[in-house]
Parts: structure tokens; C-alpha cells; sequence
């Protein structure tokens, strides 16, 4: 049996007032607009409220790299994730090349997940990358419960794709 969450006035003001923030940073609400047109296509967003989405993600940007331009570094401590929109990236882990991720892929979820170090360094590998860098919100949560299990389900499958995928590499190598 779920539970009926009870919002008092404090709580409705608190969220009314982290959407009134982020609607009021310009910039970032022109980033947000973009990715709502074009969510469906992100996986990791997939199952989202818009308006859960706007009260979630923070630190949105596009940034385009060039070839060899480090993304992130093993060993660093972030929370941002990002999404690959062109172009390509190889990875790398003690300084030796084990993959690299296309268009469509997500990377860096790990360590924001788990808020440790990065397990990688990551780089342009292509002449130009574009890539939509982001972060999620936890002090959130309580107002976006199914938006975090959306976005923690989405991720666990993708974290769970690559090691599939990098089992079926080891597998026929040997």
C-alpha cells in the first residue's frame, strides 16, 4: 500500500521557490528548453516530467571539445554526467585504451552516482564532440521521487549494458 506524502505550506514554498531559481537563470532555462525538445532521445531522461526535469538537473551545457581535449580525468572528484550528442571519445584507465563511446552514450554516471573519483580519463577522440554536461539535484528528492527513480533506473541500465558489453569483449578474446 503506498503511503499519501502530506505537503505542508513550508515544503510547497520551498519547491515553489527552487522553480522560481531555476526559471530565473536565463541561460541555463534556454539549456533546459533545448533538452526538453530533444529528451526522447537522451535514455537516461527517458519517463521524465518536464517539470520534474527542471527541478532535477542543474549545471546544463553544451560544450564542444576537439580532438584529444581531456573531458574528465581518472582519479578526479565530480558529479557531472554527460551525454555525447556527436563525435566520439575514447577512454582510457591507468593511461591504457579500453573503449570507446559514440554518439547516444552516456559517461561519468558512475561517480555521480556513487559520489567518488572518476574510474577513467576520458578524451576527444574525434575532430569535434559536442556533449551536454549535467548534474542532478538530490536536495530534491522529496518532491522528485519518481523523477530520481526514473533517472536511477535509466542510469543502472545503462551501467549494466556496458558490462555486458565489456564481458562479451573479454569473452571472445580469449
Amino acid at each position: 500500500m503506498i503511503q499519501q506524502v502530506v505537503y505542508d505550506e513550508d515544503d510547497i514554498e520551498r519547491f515553489l521557490e527552487v522553480t522560481k531559481q531555476i526559471e530565473a537563470q536565463d541561460e541555463e532555462s534556454q539549456t533546459l528548453r533545448k533538452i526538453l525538445n530533444v529528451q526522447n532521445k537522451i535514455s537516461i531522461l527517458a519517463n521524465i516530467e518536464p517539470s520534474d526535469l527542471k527541478a532535477i538537473l542543474f549545471n546544463l551545457k553544451f560544450i564542444k571539445y576537439k580532438r584529444k581535449d581531456i573531458i574528465i580525468e581518472e582519479g578526479d572528484v565530480s558529479q557531472e554526467i554527460f551525454f555525447i550528442l556527436s563525435g566520439e571519445c575514447q577512454v582510457f584507465v591507468k593511461k591504457r585504451d579500453v573503449g570507446t563511446l559514440n554518439s547516444g552514450m552516456t559517461f561519468g554516471e558512475s561517480a555521480a552516482i556513487f559520489k567518488s573519483k572518476r574510474n577513467a580519463t576520458v578524451a576527444c577522440l574525434s575532430n569535434e564532440a559536442t556533449l551536454l554536461s549535467f548534474s542532478i539535484n538530490h536536495d530534491n528528492m522529496e518532491f522528485c521521487a519518481n523523477a530520481l527513480a526514473n533517472i536511477y533506473k535509466n542510469l543502472a541500465l545503462q551501467i549494466n549494458n556496458k558490462l555486458e558489453e565489456m564481458n562479451s569483449k573479454m569473452t571472445t578474446k580469449k
